[in-house]
C-alpha cells in the first residue's frame, strides 16, 4: 500500500476471511494498513462455531476479549479459552477453538509476519 495507508481501521473495514468456518475480520494487514510484518486479526464466534484445526508458517497469539471456550494446540493439553487469557501458537503447530461453552467467543489474533491474501492455512484434516 502507499504512504496514504491509513493507520486507524474500523472492523467494517477489515477484509473477512471465512474460510476457517468462523468469521475472522483482518484489520492490520498488508491490504488494509498496508503493513509488513504484523498482521492483527478479531475473530467472533457465535456459540458452537469451531474453527478448524489448522496450521500454517508464521507466529500467532491469541487474546480472548469475551466468552468462553476451549482451544486445541498440537503437543498441549486442551485449552480453556475466557477473557483474560492469552495463548502462543508457535509457526507450524496446529491448533483450533471452539465457542462450546454455550456462548459467543471473541478473540484478538496477532500474526508475524500477516498472513498472505488467499492463501488458505493447511488444513489438519482437509477431509472436513
Amino acid at each position: 500500500m502507499s504512504e496514504s495507508s491509513p493507520l486507524v481501521i474500523r472492523q467494517a473495514e477489515g477484509r473477512l476471511f471465512e474460510a476457517l468456518g468462523a468469521p475472522v475480520w483482518r484489520l492490520v494487514h498488508p491490504n488494509t494498513v498496508g503493513s509488513s510484518q504484523l498482521g492483527m486479526s478479531l475473530c467472533l464466534m457465535a456459540p458452537g462455531d469451531e474453527i478448524r484445526r489448522h496450521s500454517h508458517d508464521y507466529e500467532e497469539a491469541y487474546y480472548v476479549l469475551r466468552g468462553a471456550g476451549s482451544m486445541y494446540v498440537e503437543g498441549e493439553p486442551p485449552i480453556d479459552l475466557e477473557p483474560g487469557v492469552a495463548v502462543y501458537v508457535p509457526s507450524g503447530r496446529v491448533h483450533g477453538q471452539k465457542a462450546d461453552r454455550g456462548e459467543p467467543l471473541d478473540i484478538i489474533l496477532a500474526l508475524t509476519p500477516p498472513p498472505v491474501e488467499g492463501e488458505p492455512p493447511r488444513f489438519a484434516d482437509p477431509s472436513e
